[in-house]
């Protein structure tokens, strides 16, 4: 089919141009009377304005029926016939742009267009040649350069109707624009026919200024083109999204070249492989074929990516670089992509990819193609951009320590997918996954063996937790992971992965590090929850309560009766510390990042158990919970922090704010009188230790820096005691 077409195609251009030579070679004794020189100038004319062409939206026009609608009228149709018909041979190999059958059909369409130009002139003239500029005259010379125009314009789409490339709509713009173009030329066409009343060579020179006009609009057009490309490039400098990227590049490059299709490649992570990214217009994206060109394919495009050089192929019918893949580029059988231009894509001396234009017809382009390549060095950078900016993007979203995705991402992962459980009805489960004793490697070994604890665990939660699970590093030694399964599925998946870490040994220096067990809380949505926050913390809970206090190393599926015990520690009735860890992710992840920290120790408690009892000891921890509350606002945390010490934790506060809470607080523990007996009231000394931490990346990072500071007290503590 793609043959009989080209072969109809060729057939039809081969038809017009031959009828048209033919009655150019009847004209040709009219043509013996005429004046040689200016016949010269003429065709330099008609030449010069042929290589200007003007850039349309939809098309290229030029200003070359000035020359045909005077010269008729001057010296009648030979002149005009013969002038288009050198002019259509010699424009295409002065821009080395020859294509015979292109040229052929050019002459000819050009000489018939003349000749019933002619005929309608004649019914408003009666004969041609040197008229004078009577009424008659101006109104034969517009209607018959309209007939010049529509018969002009029917040739050249029963060519593209022959081709199977016609559109209505195209049609009329380019029509319209060729109206446009006669209005120009006709004040040029009447000048040169007044002119030539007195001297034959004054007619040509005196439309000479039409060249400088054509030169004016050209550049008019290409100035605007260019600065379209600019506007469109800075307007994607905000735009990190590849595909948005290309899809833009794309869309511009048809603009400016007129192509049927545009492609844009670009090169996969190996380097080996050209990946198609989009598709331009995007109602060609299913039938176009090539979705990948592999580097041994060779072909076209690769040349390209190799040399960095732009090519252009004006007939891919005699090209031997073109591969298109069993000889099909689309799927319907329709006419061959006779010509292609490709454009490669660079950054910083990296190829990555190429830009390809595609036309249906041969000699497609040979103008803006220094346009299309300053459009690619640009999208190239921006590809560039969007890559640095998805690594860094993608950096942010890691966990540096284990390459797993941090809280922050995990936050966002699990809000989405909780709301699509609600709204679709699926199942989606919380699973969170903590190290038991993970403290006794970073003592025992150091922290970069605790370090490799954690990778090695993360790396067996990403291999049993299967594809479309989640997987992140929730802070210190916990792991939360999000799958679309119910409890029963998940407990299942939790219980392999309990096992597997069971089973595993670090290599670390040359120790072995074993026994490494877990604990795991699950809750589902929507049995347990149907808000993101809520399954979170009954994940969190049957961590803590269900698998953590009842002797590790165990999963335990979430139930209501941990929620009591998740929030208020019993004696204290301060929060529990799980519950502050808790609440500082949630500041964290908010933008907190300034942290002051307040430890407070009482002084020789031991001695208070010892001398009065552990009740006496319990009464002296509730009411000391009890004053620390009394002291302290609704957004300041407090917790028991292990046996008789507390922590205070308070946002985005001063070192000023932050010293005067603390003198509150330990003045009024050191001021109260606990009553232990009917005549025995004790007073509590306190040791405290207050530090604005500052930059705190996380709840880990927070708890870490804590604990050094409870070990400075303690120090002090027992210093004072010496």
């Amino acid at each position: 089919m793609e043959k009989v077409v080209l072969r109809r195609q060729s057939a039809m251009s081969v038809l017009f141009g031959t009828l048209g030579l033919i009655v150019a070679v009847l004209y040709i004794p009219q043509l013996l009377d005429t004046n040689w020189f200016v016949l010269l100038m003429l065709v330099i004319l008609a030449t010069t304005l042929e290589m200007l062409p003007i850039p349309m939206r939809q098309s290229l026009t030029t200003l070359v029926p000035v020359v045909p609608m005077a010269a008729m009228v001057v010296s009648g149709p030979a002149l005009a016939m013969w002038t288009l018909i050198i002019a259509a041979f010699a424009t295409p190999l002065v821009m080395r742009d020859w294509n015979f059958i292109t040229a052929y059909f050019n002459a000819g369409q050009y000489t018939l267009s003349v000749f019933f130009m002619a005929l309608t002139f004649r019914l408003f003239q009666g004969h041609v040649g040197r008229d004078k500029l009577t009424t008659m005259v101006l109104l034969g010379v517009i209607v018959s350069s309209l007939v010049f125009l529509v018969v002009n314009h029917l040739f050249i789409n029963l060519l593209n109707a022959a081709r199977g490339t016609l559109e209505f709509s195209s049609a009329v713009y380019v029509l319209f624009a060729d109206l446009l173009n006669i209005a120009i030329c006709l004040p040029f066409a009447f000048l040169m026919i007044g002119a030539s009343e007195a001297n034959s060579i004054m007619g040509p020179v005196m439309i000479l200024p039409i060249v400088i006009l054509a030169y004016i609009l050209r550049v008019h057009r290409l100035t605007r083109d260019l600065q379209i490309v600019h506007q469109a490039t800075t307007r994607l400098t905000t735009e990190f999204d590849r595909r948005a990227i290309a899809e833009e590049a794309a869309r511009l490059a048809q603009k400016l070249t007129l192509a049927d299709i545009v492609v844009i490649f670009v090169l996969d992570e190996t380097g080996r492989t050209l990946v198609r990214e989009v598709v331009y217009p995007e109602d060609q994206a299913l039938a176009y074929e090539i979705e990948t060109i592999p580097e041994s394919m060779g072909g076209v495009v690769w040349r390209t990516i190799r040399s960095g050089e732009f090519i252009y192929v004006p007939d891919t019918r005699k090209d031997k670089r073109v591969r298109w893949f069993s000889n099909e580029v689309l799927k319907d059988e329709v006419p061959s992509l006779l010509s292609m231009a490709v454009f490669p894509m660079q950054a910083h001396m990296t190829a990555q990819g190429a830009i390809v234009c595609y036309a249906e017809r041969s000699y497609a382009f040979t103008y803006h193609t220094q346009y299309v390549s300053a459009l690619a060095s640009q999208v190239s950078v921006l590809f560039e951009n969007a890559r640095l900016y998805e690594e860094l993007h993608e950096r942010t979203r890691r966990d540096s320590a284990t390459g797993l995705y941090n809280y922050r991402y995990f936050y966002e992962e699990l809000s989405t997918r909780v709301s699509a459980s609600v709204a679709q009805g699926v199942p989606v489960s919380v699973m969170i996954v903590d190290i038991d004793f993970f403290k006794k490697f970073n003592d025992t070994y150091g922290h970069l063996a605790g370090d490799a604890v954690l990778r090695e665990v993360g790396r067996l939660l990403q291999k049993f937790s299967g594809e479309d699970a989640f997987v992140a590093r929730y802070g210190g030694e916990e792991f939360a992971l999000l799958f679309p399964l119910g409890r029963t599925e998940t407990y299942e998946v939790a219980e392999r992965i309990r096992e597997a870490v069971r089973q595993i040994s670090v290599e670390f220096h040359g120790y072995r590090l074993q026994g490494i067990t877990v604990s795991i809380g699950i809750a589902s949505c929507p049995e347990d929850s149907d808000t993101d926050r809520d399954l979170l913390l009954k994940a969190d809970s049957a961590m803590y309560w269900g698998a953590k206090q009842r002797g590790r190393n165990r999963t335990a599926v979430y139930t209501p009766e941990f929620d009591a015990q998740l929030f208020v520690d019993n004696l204290t009735g301060l929060y529990t510390f799980h519950m502050v860890n808790i609440r500082v992710r949630e500041e964290v992840l908010r933008g907190v990042t300034r942290w002051s920290a307040i430890c407070i120790d009482l002084a020789q408690f031991g001695h208070v158990n010892s001398a009065f009892g552990f009740e006496v000891g319990d009464q002296v921890l509730r009411q000391t919970g009890m004053i620390i509350r009394e002291c302290l606002r609704h957004d300041e945390l407090a917790c028991r922090y292990g046996g008789d010490e507390m922590l205070i934790l308070l946002p985005e506060v001063s070192e000023a704010e932050a010293e005067m809470i603390e003198e509150r607080v330990v003045s009024a523990i050191s001021s109260y009188r606990f009553q232990v007996g009917d005549s025995v009231v004790l007073n509590v000394r306190v040791k405290a230790k207050r530090h604005v931490l500052e930059d705190v990346e996380g709840g880990a990072d927070l708890f870490n820096r804590v604990a050094n500071l409870f070990s400075e007290l303690q120090d002090v503590a027992g210093q004072s005691m010496a």
